[in-house]
């Protein structure tokens, strides 16, 4: 359907709905951060459809007018979100998105390596029309006349929002670790975890590693960023001793990269993601989420 004119009143929504959905919940996850409020932004996208499908009205490009309808609403959101996270409960990080476990594919993501999980957590420094430009950008390939249409702004300015996105993210060019050595990392922080031998994973850590945790105060955990790695082997340790009993922890592909799953009872309990060093092969950040809310919408 896409590149051809067409009426609006000759689309089946209910099709549309079924050939996008997963597209558009990749755009508006990555530009939310939240899963929850992306199939609320996309049930709405093709809820005004619907209302307007009787309506005649050319489309040159349906991919493009329906992601245009779905970045708008999410600028909308993104600019009210900031004032609710402004108030939150501790450290509030993205919701972590489940895609493999046990071998078994759950969300189809649109693949791209600088929309990991840590990219996820760097972008929330970004402004609205920031995180557009660079979601549009890296996750859809879109050319700067593109972005422009969609921001509603020139092609000058639309480079100028994505660089300053771009040194806001300040991040290098370089590769992550090998899936392998990821792989291996996490096996090693898995078996740390469920047999309390913190001390076995410390050559995985960088000097200055962070440790951010997000219970969305209903689950006990570090309110404030941990830094250091004594400080954060010495979490680790309270985590595996005081609230790993009866649990387990599996590798999972977690935002595009290896993370760990932690399973009670058959249902999460928590993530980790992680933010490697290339150079130093080591971790740079650990990101943990046991806020339930940010867990239902992984089934196991």
């Amino acid at each position: 359907m896409e590149g051809f004119i067409m009426l609006f009143n000759d689309l089946n929504i209910e099709d549309l709905y079924k050939e996008y959905k997963n597209y558009c919940l990749s755009i508006a996850y990555y530009l939310l951060g939240s899963i929850t409020d992306a199939e609320d932004i996309v049930q709405d996208t093709f809820l005004k459809l619907k209302e307007h499908e009787k309506i005649e009205k050319d489309i040159t490009n349906l991919k493009a007018y329906i992601n245009k309808m779905i970045v708008n609403r999410c600028m909308n959101e993104l600019k009210s979100s900031r004032k609710k996270k402004e108030t939150y409960i501790g450290t509030w990080l993205p919701e972590p998105i489940l895609q493999a476990f046990n071998s078994e594919p759950l969300e189809n993501l649109i693949q791209s390596d600088q929309l990991s999980y840590s990219y996820m957590v760097l972008m929330e420094n970004l402004l609205p029309k920031e995180r557009i430009a660079y979601v549009l950008r890296n996750a859809l390939g879109l050319k700067h006349s593109e972005i422009a249409d969609v921001l509603k702004t020139t092609t000058v300015n639309s480079r100028k929002i994505l660089s300053r996105a771009q040194i806001k993210m300040g991040r290098k060019s370089e590769k992550d670790l090998t899936v392998n050595l990821q792989k291996t990392y996490i096996e090693q922080f898995i078996w740390a975890l469920s047999n309390g031998d913190i001390h076995g994973i410390t050559h995985l850590l960088s000097n200055d590693i962070l440790f951010a945790a997000d219970g969305g105060g209903k689950v006990r955990t570090a309110i404030n960023i941990i830094e250091g790695k004594e400080r954060v082997l010495a979490l680790i340790s309270g985590i595996s001793k005081k609230f790993f009993f009866g649990k387990s922890a599996t590798a999972a592909i977690i935002n595009n990269q290896y993370g760990i799953v932690v399973t009670e009872n058959e249902k999460i309990t928590g993530v980790f993601c992680f933010d490697w060093n290339f150079s130093s092969r080591t971790i740079n950040k650990i990101f943990y989420v046991v806020d339930p809310n940010k867990l239902k919408y992984n089934p196991i």
